[in-house]
C-alpha cells in the first residue's frame, strides 16, 4: 500500500507527531472515496459511516505493525507502549481536524452520534447553549459506565480478532466529537456575536467536552491496545509459554487500567461536565475553563520539553 511506503513504522516510532499527517491523509482519501461511491442524494447518508470504515481499513495495516513492535519489545521487558500510545493520540488529532473541517462544510456527510440510535441531530430551541445532558438520576454514572464498558468490550474484541479496535474507536470518536462541535458552530452560537466572542464560546465548550472526552478515549485506547498485543502474542507465541504469560499479564493490566479510566470519565461527565453545561458557564464564567485549558497546555508543554531533553541526553 502506498501509505505503508510513505509512513513507515520506524518513522512513526521515531517521530510520533507525524501520525497527525497519517490520520489526516487516510481520512481525506477515505472521504473522497466514500463521496464518489455514494454521490447520489438517496444514498448520501452512507458517506459518514463509509468514511469511518474506509479510514479504518487504510490505517489498520500500520497499526498491526506497531502492535508487532510492541509485542516484541514487551517480551524483552522494555516499554514500547509509549510509542503506540503516542501514535494513537496524534492519529486522533489528524482525523479530528479533517472531520471538523468537513463538519463545517458538509455537516450531513459526517457521522454523528444520533445515527447510532437511528435519530436525527438534536436541535436546541434556546440559542447560544449546548443541549443539556439528561436530567440527573441516581444511576446516571452507572448507566454511562455500562454504555462505555460495552464500547470498551467491543474495542477489545475487535483488537483481538481484527487488530483494528483502537483505530475504529479513534476514528468513530473523532467523527462524533467533530460533528458535535460543527453542529455547535452552526446552530448554537448566539446571533450578533463578534468573531472573538464566537471563538471564545467554541473553545470554552470544547474545553468542557475535553474534561470527560480525554479519559474516556484513553480508556478505550487502553482496552484496544490490550487486545492488540494479546492478539499478536497468540499468533506468534506458544500458549502458556513464559513470553506469552508476560504479554498476557501486561494485556490484563492495560484492561484493568482502561476499566478504571472509563469509570473516572463517567464520574467527570456527570459530576463536572454536566453541571458546567447546565449552568452555562461559557456564557458567564468562561475564564475558569480557560484557566483549566491553560494548565493542561502547560502540562503538555512541560512533558514535551522533558521528553526532548531526555532524548538529547541519550544522543550524547
Amino acid at each position: 500500500m502506498v501509505l505503508d511506503k510513505i509512513f513507515t513504522t520506524s518513522w512513526l516510532i521515531k517521530k510520533p507527531s507525524s501520525s497527525v499527517l497519517l490520520g489526516a491523509a487516510t481520512t481525506i482519501v477515505a472521504f473522497i472515496t466514500a463521496a464518489l461511491l455514494f454521490n447520489s442524494p438517496s444514498v448520501e447518508q452512507f458517506v459518514g459511516i463509509s468514511t469511518i470504515l474506509l479510514t479504518v481499513i487504510l490505517a489498520t495495516p500500520l497499526a498491526a505493525k506497531l502492535y508487532t513492535y510492541e509485542e516484541r519489545i514487551g517480551a524483552k521487558k522494555q516499554f514500547a507502549q509509549r510509542s503506540v500510545l503516542q501514535f494513537f493520540i496524534y492519529f486522533f488529532i489528524g482525523v479530528f481536524i479533517v472531520f471538523f473541517v468537513l463538519a463545517l462544510i458538509w455537516p450531513q456527510k459526517v457521522f454523528y452520534e444520533e445515527q447510532i440510535y437511528g435519530q436525527q441531530p438534536t436541535q436546541e430551541s434556546m440559542p447560544g447553549r449546548l443541549p443539556p445532558p439528561p436530567t440527573a438520576e441516581e444511576h446516571q454514572v452507572t448507566k454511562i459506565f455500562r454504555n462505555n464498558l460495552y464500547v470498551m468490550i467491543v474495542s477489545f474484541v475487535l483488537s483481538i480478532f481484527y487488530g483494528s479496535g483502537a483505530i475504529f474507536l479513534i476514528v468513530l470518536n473523532a467523527a462524533i466529537f467533530a460533528s458535535a462541535l460543527g453542529q455547535l458552530i452552526h446552530t448554537k452560537i448566539p446571533q450578533g456575536l463578534s468573531f472573538l466572542a464566537t471563538y471564545n464560546f467554541i473553545i470554552c465548550n470544547l474545553g468542557i467536552m475535553f474534561l470527560h472526552m480525554i479519559p474516556e478515549l484513553a480508556g478505550y485506547l487502553l482496552a484496544a491496545i490490550a487486545g492488540g498485543i494479546l492478539s499478536r502474542a497468540v499468533m506468534k507465541e506458544k500458549i502458556l509459554s513464559p513470553t506469552f504469560r508476560r504479554v498476557a499479564w501486561r494485556s490484563a493490566l492495560y484492561l484493568v487500567a482502561g476499566l478504571f479510566t472509563i469509570y473516572i470519565a463517567a464520574l467527570i461527565e456527570i459530576k463536572v461536565s454536566k453541571r458546567l453545561f447546565v449552568q452555562d458557564v461559557c456564557g458567564s464564567h468562561s475564564y475558569g475553563i480557560y484557566a483549566l485549558l491553560v494548565l493542561l497546555a502547560l502540562g503538555i508543554g512541560i512533558e514535551a520539553l522533558r521528553r526532548f531533553s531526555r532524548k538529547g541526553r541519550n544522543n550524547r
